[in-house]
């Protein structure tokens, strides 16, 4: 049997790679120089971090390395969550999605700095000194649309209504995750970080007048297909993912309900997930053994 902690190790090391694969995408084509280097430096250390826990993974056995793990593998053994692997759309959208991805990664490299994994806890220790920088970034973008002209106002809540559905997959219940939790290598449940999540950031959304976003960002399908390496669709028995409901109570946005189906954690991939995988994995597969 599969030691448990590899299902969170690559559950984290696939939101990272994936996440900076898609904002590496934007080298060139952002709106000014220093923001080109931005977040060209933001995906260059997501990448780096995902390579880590990609290498914690195989002292465990989940593979031979760390590159095998991020490129040879078959589309459904990824276990990112599905918002990650969306394309970045405009601006606004990659923005939006940034702000909720790096509140999520926070909450929960925050949490297992009190995990029994040591090297994982080592591990985190480092990346948070950089992921500190992240969140800054992604905040202070939120702030200068969510408090901008009329414009900016509206391609912040527009996207972010789009993204936060699909967030709340983020904390989609891993495999194995009563042994994580009982071992103390979780030392939170999903349903747990998802709560401190969301009260984050519906605090920061009703501070800035923008808390209708959340009013139908729950209780929706998350994914749709699992695409083979060809990019064809195979038919799986697992219904798409249904992410909580959310709803406000005695002044407090909560989610209600819990996930349903198989989303990303469990490796039921998007329809969109078949093209970053040839463009990301092309070379790798094309070259096998190749070193450089």
């Amino acid at each position: 049997m599969a030691d448990p902690r590899i299902a969170l190790l690559l559950a984290m090391a696939d939101d990272e790679l994936i996440t900076g694969h898609r904002l590496s995408e934007w080298t060139g084509w952002v709106p000014y120089i220093e923001e080109d280097l931005a977040l060209s430096s933001i995906a260059q250390d997501e990448i780096a971090h995902g390579r880590a826990m990609y290498e914690l993974a195989v002292a465990l056995g989940a593979g031979t390395d760390a590159d095998a793990l991020a490129f040879g593998r078959a589309p459904r053994d990824y276990r990112c969550a599905v918002v990650c692997e969306r394309p970045n759309g405009d601006f606004a959208y990659t923005l939006a999605r940034h702000w909720l991805y790096e509140n999520a990664d926070d909450v929960r490299t925050a949490a297992l700095l009190d995990s029994s994994y040591k090297e994982l806890v080592e591990a985190l220790r480092v990346f948070r000194l950089e992921e500190r920088y992240h969140l800054d970034h992604a905040r202070t973008w939120f702030t200068r649309l969510a408090e901008g002209p009329v414009e900016a106002r509206t391609r912040i809540a527009t996207a972010l209504s789009q993204v936060l559905p699909e967030a709340l997959s983020l904390f989609e219940p891993l495999a194995g995750e009563e042994v994580l939790l009982a071992d103390g290598v979780m030392p939170r449940s999903n349903d747990s970080l998802l709560a401190e999540w969301l009260a984050r950031v519906a605090a920061d959304l009703e501070a800035a007048g923008l808390e209708h976003v959340l009013e139908n960002a729950g209780d929706v399908h998350v994914g749709e297909l699992v695409p083979t390496s060809s990019g064809a669709a195979e038919v799986t028995e697992s219904q798409p993912l249904r992410v909580p409901g959310i709803e406000r109570r005695d002044g407090v946005w909560v989610h209600t309900g819990g996930f349903a189906g198989a989303g990303g954690r469990l490796g039921t991939r998007s329809d969109d997930f078949a093209a970053l995988y040839e463009d990301m994995t092309g070379l790798y597969r094309g070259h096998p053994g190749a070193t450089w």
